[in-house]
């Protein structure tokens, strides 16, 4: 029985459908990926003007408070670089497929389909596993404030 669903899998072909949804598909990843690099790259000019906005004492209705807002400032400015970084890589991923695919439509390449995929597979993993991070500490904050409400009322 394995064997029949394996012969079935090679049997797939990308049919004229097949091949106009998954060059939409492609023109439409470029164009989030693109979107994507210029949002870090937003990302990245911000993060060291809200850094120095901070240490200016802008926001601060005290004024400047010292090296409190040097190091409050350097943790925004560090904080943002690294949402930058964690977002550039699936903005790669997915800029790699579009180009990966568009080649495969192009020149009917199994190689460079399959690289695509590859692309998009590790699109989905870094997803994945970014969320089991996120969830992660949505849980741990939920487990701190938890155990500080019951600290608080006694």
């Amino acid at each position: 029985m394995e064997e029949n669903n394996q012969s079935s899998l090679f049997e797939l072909s990308i049919d004229q459908e097949s091949h106009s949804h998954l060059s939409e598909t492609a023109r439409w990843a470029k164009f989030l990926a693109i979107v994507g690099f210029i949002t870090c790259g937003l990302i990245t000019i911000l993060s060291f003007f809200i850094g120095s906005i901070m240490t200016s004492g802008a926001f601060s209705p005290y004024g400047n408070t010292g090296a409190l807002s040097v190091i409050g400032g350097a943790f925004i400015t560090v904080l943002y670089l690294v949402i930058a970084v964690i977002y550039f890589f699936p903005c790669l991923f997915l800029y790699n497929f579009s180009v990966r695919l568009r080649a495969a439509l192009r020149g009917n390449d199994q190689v460079k389909l399959n690289q695509a995929l590859k692309s998009q597979k590790t699109l989905f993993k870094y997803i994945g596993i970014m969320t089991i991070i996120i969830l992660a500490f949505y849980a741990l904050a939920l487990v701190v404030v938890g155990v500080s409400a019951a600290f608080i009322r006694r």
